[in-house]
């Protein structure tokens, strides 16, 4: 265990239906750091929303956030990492008509705060979620570099429209889905796998294997670049046949069982 670093997502890997981490989970994390194990996070969510659970796990190596845009450290309570989005402000316009008033949910994250310019329903929604609170937007941030821009709503092809509007702009970004609701516009060359070989090179570990766990398609490039890829039983569905070593449910505490299968150890009790 002393030679691994196991990297979880957050939402639909480690946390259940209710945002919190079973008990199972957190013994089997705090067994395997117990032996010498790194544990972290790969997450979408910005410092704000995950800080609970790094107190909860006492998390003390850095944390990557915003699918891979920032590399946050805990103890320092410094970014030691970043990429960011620019050039967009024509586009963030685009993207805040009136049309999409009620249907689309536009949220803007800079500097470790999150902004939007029309708190909707589908925006608290997502403030309960993540435990957040979105600032008043002022239309001068949109001329500075950000870190991510992020598009919730429950119409298909409402996403699709905005996505098709975001490659005929040609702004140099990435494009993720990181749920089926979501559709995030990132830094060029931003995704959790880029961000888990920096965090590697940051820890000067030439000796780590690196296990990674996810559910979603914004998880597929860290499983990539892992020594070991783990999807949940629950994952997307075009998922479903990855060639990537499978563990149970997210319900079902899947850290737990990779953590068994991965060590051979089934005695519950020690862990």
């Amino acid at each position: 265990m002393k030679n691994t670093l196991l990297v979880s997502d957050l939402d639909g890997t480690l946390l259940d239906r209710n945002q919190q981490i079973s008990e199972e989970n957190q013994k089997a994390i705090k067994f395997f750091k117990e032996q010498g194990g790194l544990f972290t996070l790969a997450t979408g969510r910005m410092e704000q929303s995950v800080l609970p659970f790094i107190d909860e796990l006492q998390i003390d190596i850095p944390v990557i956030l915003y699918n891979g845009a920032k590399i946050y450290s805990p103890l320092s309570k410094k970014v030691i990492f970043e990429r960011q989005l620019e050039n967009y402000e024509e586009l963030a316009k685009q993207l805040m008509k009136k049309e999409f008033h009620k249907e689309l949910g536009f949220l803007l994250y800079k500097d470790g705060d999150v902004y939007t310019h029309n708190r909707n329903e589908i925006v608290r929604a997502h403030e309960k979620k993540d435990g957040v609170i979105c600032k008043v937007l002022p239309e001068e941030i949109l001329a500075e570099p950000i870190t991510k821009v992020l598009l919730i709503s429950s119409s298909k092809e409402i996403l699709q429209y905005c996505e098709k509007m975001v490659l005929q702009s040609r702004v140099n970004c990435e494009l993720i889905y990181s749920e089926t609701t979501y559709l995030e516009i990132l830094p060029i060359n931003a995704s959790k796998g880029n961000a888990l070989q920096e965090l590697v090179r940051y820890l000067q570990r030439s000796d780590l294997q690196t296990i990674a766990v996810g559910d979603n398609l914004n998880d597929v490039s860290m499983l990539q670049v892992a020594t070991h890829g783990y999807l949940v039983e629950n994952c997307h569905e075009q998922l479903k046949n990855a060639t990537y070593k499978k563990t149970v449910h997210h319900e079902h505490h899947a850290i737990a069982d990779i953590l068994y299968q991965q060590f051979n150890s089934k005695n519950e009790s020690a862990i």
